[in-house]
């Protein structure tokens, strides 16, 4: 892919790739929510929902079609959120150097990547520190012999992208098959890195991966007797996700019914950005605590959608006939 545009170019391109990947997982939701309130707030405003009590026809039974709606589109949510939103959002975030982009390849729990004659292998990166963690480096000779293992606790790479390894084993392997290799143990050492590509590895964040490769990755994190937490507080949060379009727009029903009495849209939608603010907020300390390595945390997303749900359920019902 060729180096970033700049101009009217380039911030159409950054617009293009930040909006699914950053934003329409919120949009999708919220477009939801505004849909379901206005398809039954503007009928109940102009009287038609007396109308439709008058033919024998209940409220909740005119709300059915929208909820059946809501659902479709929750499914079809998952599916963007795990395609296109996945692959813009890798995309975004792609380190690139003149104009080649380093690709990273994954298996387990681990992250591989290759250039030339060297091997890296990462567990898992911090982009914003630019911090990798659980680093092995693997160099082979011209002739495709092992000559050099690199195994560290974490790497910072500096701006000059030099790694500064912490914690490292270091084992040279001579030309004979049968003789022991050196081994030096660096509590921090600088590793001299050939190009700018290996920052690819920054890019070895798992959260670029689809739901079902993270399920994989989770397991194969418990197999290796590290802390999954994180990751599994990441997994529920996208799989649930996809239901706050339905429950949204459950959400939105009642308020738009309510309509009816008050002859307000604005007092309405002023209480439903209310409920979502509240929901959102709940959701983000959820999910801070979450990282933060609280597993009592992690079914909070599934808490929310069941509690709100419930509670826009029982709204609904209430609803005059």
């Amino acid at each position: 892919m060729a180096p970033p545009e700049k101009g009217a170019l380039g911030v159409l391109t950054y617009l293009f790739l930040r909006v699914p990947s950053y934003y329409l997982p919120y949009l999708i939701p919220v477009t939801s929510f505004a849909a379901a309130f206005l398809c039954l707030g503007l009928p109940a405003r102009a009287h038609e929902m007396v109308a439709l009590k008058a033919g024998g026809i209940a409220p909740q039974r005119a709300c059915l079609p929208i909820l059946v709606a809501a659902l479709l589109i929750s499914g079809a949510t998952l599916v963007l959120n795990e395609t296109i939103v996945r692959d813009t959002w890798t995309e975004f975030n792609r380190h690139e150097e003149t104009g080649e982009v380093a690709k990273l390849f994954h298996a387990d729990a681990e992250f591989w990547y290759r250039h030339g004659s060297t091997f890296y292998n990462v567990q898992d990166a911090d982009r914003p520190t630019r911090t990798v963690y659980g680093v092995k480096v693997y160099e082979r000779s011209p002739d495709g012999r092992l000559a050099r293992s690199i195994e560290a606790e974490s790497a910072h790479i500096a701006d000059d992208n030099r790694w500064h390894l912490h914690n490292a084993v270091i084992r040279t392997f001579s030309s004979d098959p049968a003789a022991a290799p050196r081994v030096e143990h660096e509590k921090s050492t600088i590793l001299e890195m050939a190009s700018e590509r290996e920052l690819a590895l920054l890019g070895a964040d798992a959260a670029t991966l689809n739901l079902l490769r993270l399920r994989e990755y989770i397991r194969a994190v418990i197999r290796d007797g590290r802390d999954a937490v994180r990751y599994e507080a990441m997994f529920h949060s996208r799989l649930a996700e996809p239901l706050s379009v339905l429950i949204f727009a459950l959400l939105a029903l009642p308020l738009g019914l309510g309509v009816e009495q008050s002859r307000s849209l604005a007092n309405a939608a002023v209480k439903g950005v209310i409920v979502l603010g509240l929901y959102y907020a709940l959701q983000t300390t959820g999910s801070i605590v979450a990282t933060g390595g609280v597993a009592a945390a992690v079914p909070v997303p599934w808490f929310l959608l069941g509690g709100f749900g419930a509670w826009g359920a029982w709204r609904l019902y209430r609803v005059p006939s």
